[in-house]
């Protein structure tokens, strides 16, 4: 594999600190809050949540803000958890350190709920996409919910508000590097490397960890609207998103 092809290395520094520019108001419209809502964050018996894969840890934060429930945040980014301590801070939120892809510090039944927000398309070998899935099966208790969330696979090579996953016209293969553009808060451009997993392949890892029942969602403007109020998606002009999910909502409950 030619060296520019391969995955971006999320531990860095520099990475982290172009990451956390990305503008995610897409994300906030049509997938963070799909994924609460699917975990049911709102219900009392929900008091419990890892994100996993965090990152800057902003996601974790507002959970633990707009929801009654104390979040183990885990990364493998000691940059990353940085800033999830300093920028995103939050006293419902806990981050940790992860070795590879072990959940050691907690233990099993621990958590009510599990996300995983634009992770898995950071891994290129599907043996540690399983291993990281049969940790969240591990972890949750009876009943729980895991939450996985990335980039429509289906809609490679087309421009979002801030966002692009592969070029146009190319049949990526699972497991394969992918380019990928965000559009960051000063309306320049980061480029980065993930790997491409089609949808199937997400169903397939949490059928294989033992979750009991699997769904997807590709939420829309009008799915937005409903969920967040009619008001929801304005205030910017949606091009893409018009016609396209720019999200792919896979989630498993055990």
């Amino acid at each position: 594999m030619d060296a520019s092809r391969e995955p971006t290395a999320w531990t860095s520094s520099e990475v982290a600190d172009d990451f956390v520019r990305w503008d995610d108001t897409v994300g906030w419209l049509l997938g963070y809050p799909f994924v609460f809502a699917a975990l049911r964050l709102e219900q009392p018996d929900v008091t419990a949540l890892l994100d996993l894969g965090c990152g800057p840890g902003h996601v974790a934060r507002r959970a633990a803000e707009e929801h009654d429930v104390d979040v183990h945040a885990a990364d493998i980014s000691p940059a990353m958890l940085t800033i999830a301590r300093t920028r995103y801070r939050h006293p419902r939120v806990t981050c940790h350190l992860m070795t590879g892809s072990k959940l050691a510090f907690l233990p099993d039944a621990s958590v009510d709920a599990a996300m995983s927000c634009f992770v898995f398309v950071c891994v290129p070998e599907r043996r540690q996409l399983q291993d990281l899935a049969a940790e969240v099966h591990r972890v949750l208790r009876p009943g729980g919910r895991f939450a996985l969330l990335n980039a429509h696979p289906g809609h490679t090579g087309v421009v979002f508000d801030s966002f692009r996953i592969g070029l146009p016209g190319v049949d990526y293969r699972p497991g394969t590097p992918m380019p990928v553009r965000l559009r960051r808060t000063d309306d320049e451009w980061l480029d980065i490397v993930d790997t491409y997993w089609p949808g199937e392949t997400y169903h397939e890892l949490l059928h294989d960890a033992d979750f009991t029942r699997v769904w997807q969602e590709e939420p829309t403007l009008d799915d937005a609207r409903r969920l967040l109020g009619a008001g929801a998606a304005s205030g910017r002009e949606w091009t893409a998103e018009r016609e396209t999910p720019p999200f792919l909502l896979v989630v498993g409950e055990k």
